[in-house]
């Protein structure tokens, strides 16, 4: 499993830096952190973009270099509370070179638009977010060895990373277009039909039952992409094959190397050393407005039922070779069994309704595990608790039909390293794939 760099990234903006950013810039630290989770993703699309030729890399390689050179990491909380008035765009300027020439404004103007910020709010955490992320970027590459000719091979292996922390609230064609994007209401987000869609992980190839869309759909977003530079939250997400855990409660924060804390609504989650469970971090919450009479619910921008009912809505068509998966963030069980958590039932019931509005949509449910323990033994647990998740699904009222099957693949297809416990955690899941939409 790569690494991903975006959730390094992501863990430079802790709860210091967002309030500091806040107070200095006179937004709310919950519009900070939104924009941030824009602005992440759009900076590294940049990035992909410009590495994409040998001058391009090695531009970018020297300018990590530089600022990983200077102070910025060190203080993080003290620059991002600077005097924003006398800030300059030269780092950001010079990752993105002419490939946004001229669109600067819009970006930030589309940026503000989506996170209820001032357009100057968004150019100043873009110009203090691109130097942080240069300097993060400059100390992994000096960690690993990478070398100037391996950068482009380094941030193309991000594009996926790039694509997943896509908010759900954003459009990727407003950052580049030639006007700015509406502005949205103060309220949370109601996302209807036409809602931006985040392309699900790839698990593995999966006969699809039916197919009703163009693979244009899955296709475009690539090629913007790869034609801008910037797509612009899925966490890698977890489900229970265990050993044994410490006595005491601990909560592993995780975090990238030389950073604060992971931030609020930009963490990937958090480590219960307890439980084994890893806790993630939901994001901002909006409210999802379910057609066909399914009425509304309210969940968090990275949750599943987000992603999943961007995907049902949107065009993307379903993916015939690898399927279309979303890991369930807050399905949870007991340790070594398959005796699903209390806390999972919202999650689930939540499910139940996703399939009452979409009266066409038939789901199949997989669980995984880590791969510590006995293959066969993982590979029955994984069966158990996908199997537990259906039934679980259709005992909470599920339309009759929606879930056609389950099944499990014990360690295969991990989404995160089994070399860390945290990685371990997200690895033990359960996912639902879209089989007809």
């Amino acid at each position: 499993m790569s690494v991903n760099l975006i959730e390094m990234a992501q863990g430079l903006f802790s709860q210091n830096v967002v309030q500091q950013s806040a107070d200095k810039l006179g937004e709310s630290p919950a519009a900070i952190t939104k924009a941030l989770s824009a602005i992440v993703p759009t900076i590294f699309g940049g990035l992909i973009q410009k590495s994409s030729t040998p001058a391009g890399a090695a531009e970018v390689a020297e300018q990590a270099s530089s600022e990983s050179d200077s102070s910025i990491l060190d203080n993080l909380s003290s620059f991002f509370g600077g005097d924003s008035s006398n800030l300059n765009t030269g780092v950001f300027s010079n990752i993105f070179g002419g490939l946004l020439s001229g669109k600067f404004d819009n970006i930030s103007n589309s940026i503000g638009n989506f996170a209820g910020v001032k357009s100057n709010t968004a150019k100043s955490l873009m110009s203090m977010a691109a130097p942080a992320i240069m300097g993060l970027l400059g100390k992994y590459f000096k960690s690993e060895n990478v070398q100037p000719s391996a950068v482009s091979s380094l941030l193309s292996s991000q594009k996926q990373h790039v694509q997943d922390a896509l908010p759900a609230g954003l459009s990727l064609s407003a950052l580049f277009s030639n006007r700015p994007e509406p502005v949205a209401p103060a309220q949370a987000p109601v996302l209807h039909a036409g809602a931006p869609v985040t392309a699900a992980a790839p698990h593995h190839t999966e006969e699809v039952v039916e197919e009703k869309k163009s693979g244009m759909g899955i296709l475009m977003p690539l090629f913007i992409l790869m034609l801008l530079g910037a797509a612009v939250l899925y966490l890698w997400k977890g489900c229970s094959s265990e050993g044994e855990h410490g006595a005491g409660h601990d909560v592993e924060m995780v975090e990238a190397a030389d950073s604060d804390n992971l931030g609020v609504n930009m963490a990937v989650g958090t480590l219960d050393t307890l439980t084994g469970d890893f806790n993630y971090n939901m994001g901002a919450m909006i409210t999802l407005g379910l057609p066909n009479g399914g009425g509304s619910m309210q969940v968090g921008a990275n949750s599943t039922e987000a992603k999943l009912f961007a995907f049902l809505e949107g065009s993307q068509a379903l993916d015939t070779a690898k399927g279309n998966w979303f890991e369930f963030t807050n399905v949870k069980f007991n340790t070594g069994k398959s005796t699903i958590k209390e806390e999972s039932l919202q999650q689930l019931k939540n499910m139940v309704m996703i399939s009452k509005a979409f009266p066409t949509a038939a789901f199949k449910i997989g669980g995984y595990t880590d791969n510590s323990g006995s293959e066969e033994l993982n590979l029955n647990l994984s069966k158990s608790r996908a199997a537990a998740v259906a039934a679980k699904i259709k005992e909470l009222g599920a339309r009759d039909g929606s879930i056609v099957s389950s099944d499990g693949y014990g360690s295969e297809h991990p989404i995160a390293d089994n070399g860390t416990d945290a990685g371990k955690a997200q690895n033990r899941r359960v996912a639902v794939n879209v089989k007809a939409k």
